[in-house]
C-alpha cells in the first residue's frame, strides 16, 4: 500500500503493532539472557554442591574399593560427568566416575575452581575440588547445551503468550483507533455536508482537545469565507446597479442626440454623454482597483516611505482640479516622516482622499494636508457629514446623497482597504468648525525622522 494513500487508522495500527512487536523481540532477547544467567548460577551451584558431596562420599571409600559407575536415571544425566580419584605416591587411582569409559584423569585441570573448557568437541563447565589432607580430588562437568536449552525454553515460555496474543492485540488496537478517530470522521461528514452557497460553522458536540483547534480554525475560516462571499455578492449586485444607471443615461443621451433638432441641443447631449462615459470610466477604474486590493492579503513590498514627499507629489498632481474650483490646497509638515509602506498603494490612498476632499468642497473652499509622525490627516471645508452618518463612511457605494455629486462611493472603501493592508486605522471626524470632514490615517509604526 502506498504510504501517501494510507489512512491515519492504518498508519497508527501498523506503527503500534510494529512498536509492540519490537518491544516483544527486545523482551524475548533480554528474557533469554536473564534465563541463561540464572541457569548458569543454578547449575554452578549444583556443580559445587555435587562436587562437595562426591568429596564427602569419596573420603569414606576404602582404598581397595573399585571404581564405581552411577546408573543413568534422567535424560540430562548424560550431559553431566564427574570423576573422583585419590593420589598416593604420585599415582592416581580412580575411586568414582560417571561412566566406565570416561577418563578425566589425564585432563588438564582448571586452575580456577569454576572454568569453561572445550572437551570432546563441546563446551563444558567444570568444577575442580581437592582435599589436600586426604589427597582426594573431584572433577565435575556439565555440558553447556543443557544450560542453553533451559534458557531457550524459559525465554520461549515467556514470549509464547505474547506471540499468540498479538492478533488479539492487533484487533484491540484497530478497534481502539477506530473509536478514537470517530470525531475526525464526524468532522469529515460535517465538511462534506457544507454547500458553497450556505457556509455555516461546524458543531460536533464534545470535541476532543486535539481536534478542537482544528474545528475552531475551520469555523473561523468558514465565517470569514462566508463574509467574503456575502460581500462579493453584495458588491456584484451594487456594481451592476451602479453601472446600469450611467449606461441607461448614456443610452438616453445618445437617443437625444439622434432626436436633436439643432446643433446646440446636439452639443448639449453630447456633452452629457461625455460626462456619463467619464463617470463609467471612473467607476470601472475604482472597481478594478478595489478588486485588486481585495485579492491582496498583504502588500508585496514594504519599504521606508516619506509621507511628506508623497503628500507633496499627490498635491501637485491634483492641483489643477483644486485650481478649477479656486480651492486653497495646503500642506503642513514640520519635517519628513518615514513609514514602512507600499508606495503604489499609499499613492492610491492619498489620491482618493484628496479627490474626495476636492470633489465635495465648494468653490473657494479649503483643503488641508497635515503630516505628523505616523499620522496623515486630510481636512476639507465642504458640507461635512452628520454625526450619525460618520460610522457609515467607507461602506461601498455609499455616497450619503452629498450635494448630488457624481462620485461612485468607492473612494473611502479603497482607502480603508489599503489602510488595513498596512495595519493602519482610518478615523473620520469634523473639520473647520464642524462644517467639513476630516480623515485621519494612523500607521502602526512611527518611522524615524529623515
Amino acid at each position: 500500500m502506498n504510504q501517501r494513500s494510507m489512512s491515519i487508522q492504518s498508519r497508527l495500527t501498523m506503527l503500534l503493532l510494529g512498536a509492540v512487536l519490537l518491544f516483544g523481540i527486545i523482551a524475548g532477547v533480554e528474557s533469554h539472557k536473564n534465563a541463561l544467567h540464572e541457569a548458569d548460577e543454578l547449575f554452578d551451584a549444583q556443580l559445587v554442591q555435587f562436587a562437595h558431596s562426591l568429596l564427602s562420599v569419596a573420603t569414606d571409600l576404602d582404598d581397595d574399593h573399585a571404581a564405581r559407575k552411577i546408573p543413568s536415571a534422567h535424560k540430562y544425566q548424560q550431559n553431566f560427568v564427574f570423576e573422583v580419584w585419590s593420589e598416593d605416591d604420585g599415582e592416581r587411582r580412580v575411586l568414582l566416575r560417571s561412566d566406565e569409559e570416561l577418563d578425566l584423569n589425564g585432563m588438564d585441570l582448571p586452575e580456577k575452581k569454576l572454568q569453561n573448557r572445550t572437551w570432546n568437541g563441546s563446551d563444558w563447565r567444570f568444577y575442580h575440588l581437592r582435599d589436600d589432607r586426604r589427597r582426594v580430588e573431584v572433577l565435575v562437568g556439565q555440558n553447556d547445551k543443557v544450560r542453553n536449552e533451559l534458557a531457550r525454553e524459559v525465554a520461549w515460555h515467556n514470549v509464547t503468550p505474547f506471540l499468540f496474543g498479538l492478533p488479539l492485540l492487533a484487533l484491540f488496537i484497530f478497534i481502539a483507533i477506530r473509536f478514537g478517530l470517530r470525531p475526525l470522521n464526524k468532522l469529515t461528514a460535517s465538511l462534506q455536508r457544507l454547500q458553497p452557497e450556505q457556509l455555516r460553522t461546524i458543531e460536533l458536540g464534545e470535541t476532543p482537545a486535539e481536534i478542537t483547534p482544528v474545528v475552531n480554525a475551520l469555523n473561523s475560516l468558514l465565517t470569514r469565507t462566508a463574509g467574503v462571499i456575502e460581500n462579493e455578492r453584495r458588491f456584484t449586485a451594487d456594481a451592476a446597479h451602479e453601472l446600469r444607471t450611467p449606461i441607461a443615461a448614456l443610452q438616453a443621451q445618445i437617443q437625444a442626440v439622434q432626436l436633436a433638432s439643432s446643433d446646440a441641443e446636439r452639443s448639449e447631449c453630447l456633452h452629457k454623454s461625455l460626462q456619463g462615459t467619464e463617470r463609467m470610466s471612473h467607476l470601472v477604474g475604482q472597481l478594478l482597483t478595489l478588486s485588486r486590493l481585495d485579492e491582496l492579503s498583504a502588500p508585496a513590498l514594504l519599504e521606508p516611505l516619506d509621507l511628506t514627499e508623497l503628500a507633496r507629489a499627490c498635491s501637485a498632481e491634483l492641483a489643477p482640479l483644486a485650481l478649477d474650483k479656486h480651492i486653497a490646497l495646503e500642506l503642513h509638515a514640520d519635517s519628513a516622516t518615514s513609514v514602512p509602506a507600499s508606495e503604489e498603494l499609499l499613492r492610491i490612498l492619498l489620491r482618493n482622499l484628496l479627490d474626495n476632499a476636492i470633489r465635495y468642497t465648494p468653490q473657494g473652499g479649503q483643503v488641508s494636508i497635515a503630516v505628523a509622525q505616523n499620522m496623515l490627516t486630510i481636512s476639507d471645508s465642504g458640507c461635512g457629514v452628520a454625526e450619525d452618518d460618520l460610522p457609515l463612511l467607507g461602506q461601498r457605494f455609499n455616497r450619503l446623497d452629498r450635494a448630488a455629486q457624481d462620485g461612485v462611493g468607492l473612494g473611502l472603501s479603497i482607502v480603508q482597504r489599503i489602510a488595513a493592508l498596512h495595519g493602519a486605522t482610518v478615523e473620520f471626524g469634523h473639520a473647520f468648525g464642524h462644517s467639513g470632514l476630516q480623515v485621519t490615517v494612523c500607521f502602526p509604526y512611527s518611522g524615524p525622522r529623515i
